[in-house]
């Protein structure tokens, strides 16, 4: 049982550590921690505030912040470089519920939250009873199985700040006593600002984007005006569609100090379940002397109905591509002509190309629309698309188009 030895270690930790977290006020300086050793437990870390002022904690400076999009309240998970994998060790999820929370209501958001086995979204198997502590809040020390990573052995403190509902998940899979200092370190500089006014939502089951967006047929290359591009295509590994992805690509020195930071949304509106599309980060500064490795993020969120209804995807048209040229300029173009051979008036045709080199890797990929602005039932339109820059050989290229239908 040795996630279980883990997680109850870390447990054990936090326990000790006391409750800082639940303080209101993000400006008291009192101590965390009262320890007769010469540096504080975070010593060496730095202190990240979201851009809303609705939460701080104090993190290494090797972790990484990503913005999760949630319609509820503010999600933001917590990455750290372990090996050659990118692993989320942390992630906040905060919530501002409307009213005072009673123990009553605090102890319903809880569960909806992380609802019991038998309904939780992804598979959960609660380690021991749920720990209810002095101050209000509780700890949930479980296993969580996803889909795709697996089990993982989580570590929930969930807790209330008056109308403000908070839920900060520890992963200690396979971790060691290095990392589970640090993670009961980090916890402990959690600080709740209940005075800043989010839009008030609805405490909902627990959503991760752990695994549920991959990468591949990546690779990075410099363009002719001296920007530095990061092109690929990201996939959907859930089981269900998913929306709204946005990118975020970091570049790191030898000592993994970020050096640069560079985010884009999708111009694919929705991936399905085991779809990809092309992605292209461009740092507009250009490739910093002395970074060495760069890393990928990816969040969505799951397509709504009504999303899903209007989308008009490639197969309600009929495409008809001309053979690629060069134009006088030297830049490559692809076009040609389509129709919609659905039963819906769609609006806002998009085109998206992607490039392949002789590697299967994405060189190039860009996102137009076609020359008209809707297009009736047997209608037809035509595109062009001009690749201004080719990281690569061009040998081959995919084409997709999608719309909004009426």
């Amino acid at each position: 049982m040795k996630i279980r030895f883990k997680i109850i270690v870390l447990l054990f930790i936090l326990s000790t550590l006391g409750l800082s977290a639940c303080q209101d006020n993000p400006d008291d300086n009192a101590p965390l921690v009262i320890v007769a050793t010469s540096a504080a437990p975070d010593a060496g870390f730095y202190t990240y505030r979201h851009e809303s002022g609705v939460f701080s904690i104090r993190i290494p400076p090797n972790w990484v912040a990503d913005n999760l999009p949630d319609p509820n309240g503010v999600r933001v998970q917590f990455s750290n470089l372990e090996g050659t994998e990118s692993v989320v060790r942390l992630t906040v999820y905060v919530v501002n519920t409307g009213t005072p929370m009673t123990r009553e209501g605090f102890l319903n958001a809880a569960v909806a939250y992380q609802p019991p086995e038998d309904v939780a979204n992804y598979g959960w198997q609660l380690i021991e009873d749920p720990i209810d502590q002095s101050d209000g809040s509780r700890r949930l020390v479980g296993v969580r199985t996803y889909p795709t990573i697996g089990p993982r052995a989580m570590n929930i403190f969930l807790q209330g700040n008056g109308s403000y509902f908070s839920a900060l998940e520890a992963d200690v899979t396979d971790a060691d006593e290095t990392l589970i200092n640090t993670l009961a370190a980090v916890v402990n500089t959690y600080r709740v600002n209940s005075s800043v006014a989010l839009q008030i939502g609805e405490v909902t089951g627990v959503t991760s984007f752990t695994g549920v967006i991959g990468f591949d047929s990546y690779t990075a290359w410099s363009d002719s005006d001296g920007g530095f591009n990061i092109t690929g295509r990201v996939v959907n590994n859930a089981d269900y569609s998913v929306e709204a992805v946005r990118l975020t690509g970091y570049l790191f020195d030898s000592r993994s100090n970020q050096l640069s930071e560079k985010s884009s949304i999708l111009t694919t509106d929705i991936l399905a379940p085991g779809e990809g599309a092309p992605f292209r980060l461009r740092f507009d500064g250009g490739r910093p002397s002395t970074v060495v490795r760069y890393e990928l993020h990816a969040a969505a969120r799951a397509s709504e109905d009504t999303v899903l209804r209007n989308f008009y995807a490639k197969n309600n048209f009929t495409v008809q591509s001309n053979d690629p040229f060069y134009n006088e300029s030297g830049f490559l173009v692809v076009s040609g002509q389509l129709s919609n051979n659905g039963s819906r008036l769609v609006k806002l045709i998009k085109v998206v190309v992607s490039i392949f080199d002789d590697q299967n890797n994405i060189v190039a990929t860009e996102t137009v629309f076609i020359d008209k602005d809707q297009l009736l039932p047997g209608e037809a339109g035509s595109y062009e698309v001009v690749m201004y820059d080719v990281g690569g050989p061009a040998i081959r290229y995919e084409l997709n188009v999608m719309g909004t239908a009426e």
